[in-house]
């Protein structure tokens, strides 16, 4: 079982849950899927496609409309609605020892901050904000006013960045985490989601 075993894709993790439904279940499932509740950025998925997939389609649909992560929580969401709480919860943990697994992969290898650094400086302009958000927990009020005199945004990013090789890797996933909150976009085009 997929559901038990170490590193797999999400795709296998959906696909596994799905054809564990059984054919009534499976058809509740495709109901209540088309009218969940989404993120505002996503769309549902048309019930033309949905209503006479089998497993394989539907996991196929839920990765290329939500993409793999939030696939699988539409699929949680979506199993609890339809009472299959169980399989919801073995899913949802399922895919947090996946995410889990793929954060520490990540940590091996270079820090997302410092890997786009050449993209972040050109192209983040809500430069302010992300100061905000950086307030007393990484930047003190001297830096920021520092980096706040610079002209333009790309100046102020660049002077940002002088301060970014002193920094842990907990400052910048606060660095990380304010450009996911003001320009989720383009972090989630670097990350190629």
């Amino acid at each position: 079982m997929y559901l038990q075993q170490g590193r797999i894709s999400e795709r296998n993790l959906l696909l596994e849950a799905l054809d564990d439904l059984g054919e009534d279940n499976f058809k509740r499932f495709k109901n209540k899927l088309r009218a969940a509740p989404l993120e505002e950025r996503y769309k549902a998925i048309s019930w033309l496609q949905l209503e006479k997939g089998d497993p394989v389609d539907v996991s196929n649909l839920l990765i290329s409309h939500y993409g793999e992560r939030y696939g699988v929580e539409v699929t949680v969401q979506v199993l609890g609605d339809i009472n299959q709480r169980d399989l919801a919860e073995r899913l949802s943990r399922a895919g947090k020892e996946q995410m889990s697994l793929c954060v520490a992969l990540q940590s091996s290898a270079q820090h997302f901050v410092s890997q786009h650094r050449e993209q972040l400086i050109q192209q983040v302009m809500a430069v302010d904000g992300i100061l905000d958000s950086l307030c007393g927990s990484v930047l003190d009020l001297e830096q920021i006013q520092s980096i706040r005199a610079e002209r333009s945004s790309m100046e102020k990013m660049r002077k940002l960045y002088e301060l970014v090789p002193k920094w842990d890797n907990d400052c910048k996933d606060r660095l990380y985490q304010a450009l996911k909150e003001k320009h989720r976009p383009l972090v989630e085009e670097l990350e190629g989601i």
